[in-house]
């Protein structure tokens, strides 16, 4: 759970995601503004890297990918 709240946070904060999708090794992650990014935030344990693309930051995070990409959809959708 701390890994998904800080990299919503690193990612502009709730407000700033559009969707969060596992893909396969990776969290794909749409926001709304790549300004809002703090791209040094998002490199804790378990992060291996991070590609900034368009409206699009992926996360490559391992095999734990897809834990976390489900804690981070829980968040942004709880009232």
């Amino acid at each position: 759970m701390e890994e998904a709240l800080a990299l919503i946070d690193a990612l502009g904060g709730i407000s700033n995601i559009v969707d969060v999708e596992p893909c396969s090794l990776r969290i794909r992650v749409e926001v709304k503004s790549q300004r809002e990014v703090d791209e040094a935030a998002l490199r804790i344990p378990p992060v291996l890297a991070i590609v900034r693309s368009g409206s699009f930051v992926q996360v490559i995070a391992g095999p734990e990918s897809e834990v976390i990409a489900h804690k981070m959809r829980e968040q942004i959708s709880s009232p």
